[in-house]
C-alpha cells in the first residue's frame, strides 16, 4: 500500500479495508519483537506471536529482562505465556485457557512457578503448581471476573479489531489474578519513526483503571499506544504499555513486526 493511501486511511479512520467476515473465519498471523522499557531504561526483550485458524486462535509470548536489570531482579520478571481461545462471529476474541511460567527461580521449580487459568463467560478458575495462587488483595469478585480476557489476548484484540483500535474498552484479567480495564479513545494522527515502522499512524489515549487483585497498590494512569494500519487489515502495535507486578508499567517498543509472513516497514 502506498504511503498516501496509508495516510488517507489514518485520516478517515477507515475500519475495514479487508472483508470482516473473511478476517473472522480465515487464517492470519502476527509476530512482534519488542524492546522492554522499564523506568526509562531498555531493560529486556518481549517476543509475541498470534495465530488464528478459522474460529480458533493461539498466542504465545516471552519476556526476558537483560543485563544488570535482569540480575538485580534475580530473573523474577522473566516469563513465558501460552493462550488459546475462540473467535466469535463478530471477530471478538475469547480466552479459553491461559498459562504462564516464570518468576524467581528456585531449586524446587527451576523453570519458575506454573500458573494456569481456565476462562468461561461467567468465571475464571486459576490454579498454581506448586501451591496455591496468590489472588491479590482484594481478589477480583465473581462479577469482576465475568467477560474478561487475559493480557496476551488483549494485545491480539488490538491487532485484529475490524474497527478503530483506539475506540474500545478491554476488560483484562492479567495472569489469572489482577483485574483492570484499558479504556481506549482516539488521540489524533501521528507520523511514526521507529525501528519497526516509518509512516502514518494513530495515537490512542488509554486509561489504565486498576480494579482488583494486584499485590501492590495501583493508581489509575493515562497511557499512550501507537498503531499503524497494515495491508493485511490488521493493526500494528508499534508502542504499547502494560502493567506488571514488580516493575510497574513497562513500555513495549517494536523492533520488528510481521503480518501473515510479511514484514512491516
Amino acid at each position: 500500500m502506498k504511503n498516501w493511501l496509508k495516510g488517507l486511511v489514518a485520516v478517515l479512520g477507515v475500519a475495514a479495508l479487508a472483508d470482516p467476515a473473511a478476517a473472522q473465519t480465515g487464517n492470519r498471523t502476527f509476530e512482534g519483537s519488542y524492546a522492554v522499557i522499564a523506568r526509562g531504561i531498555e531493560a529486556g526483550d518481549f517476543n509475541y506471536r498470534f495465530n488464528q485458524t478459522g474460529a480458533t486462535y493461539t498466542a504465545s509470548a516471552t519476556r526476558e529482562m537483560k543485563g544488570w536489570v535482569g540480575a538485580a531482579l534475580q530473573r523474577s520478571q522473566d516469563y513465558r505465556y501460552n493462550v488459546s481461545g475462540t473467535v466469535a462471529a463478530d471477530g471478538t476474541l475469547r480466552t479459553v485457557s491461559y498459562e504462564h511460567q516464570g518468576g524467581r527461580r528456585r531449586d524446587d521449580r527451576p523453570n519458575g512457578r506454573l500458573i494456569r487459568a481456565a476462562f468461561s463467560a461467567n468465571d475464571v478458575v486459576t490454579t498454581a503448581t506448586p501451591g496455591r495462587p496468590n489472588m491479590g488483595d482484594p481478589p477480583a469478585t465473581a462479577e469482576q471476573r465475568r467477560n474478561v480476557i487475559d493480557q496476551i489476548t488483549a494485545i491480539a484484540a488490538m491487532v485484529t479489531t475490524s474497527g478503530d483500535p483506539c475506540a474500545q474498552t478491554l476488560r483484562v484479567y492479567m495472569d489469572g489474578r489482577s483485574r483492570f480495564d484499558f479504556v481506549m479513545t482516539p488521540n489524533g494522527n501521528v507520523t511514526i519513526n521507529s525501528r519497526a515502522y516509518q509512516g502514518p499512524g494513530v495515537r490512542c489515549r488509554v486509561q489504565f483503571r486498576p480494579i482488583a487483585g494486584f499485590s501492590d497498590p495501583q493508581e489509575a494512569s493515562t497511557l499512550t499506544f501507537l498503531f499503524a494500519r497494515t495491508d493485511s487489515g490488521m493493526w500494528a502495535p508499534v508502542t504499547i504499555e502494560m502493567p506488571t507486578d514488580g516493575v510497574g508499567v513497562v513500555r513495549l517498543e517494536a523492533r520488528r513486526l510481521t503480518f501473515n509472513g510479511t514484514r512491516l516497514r
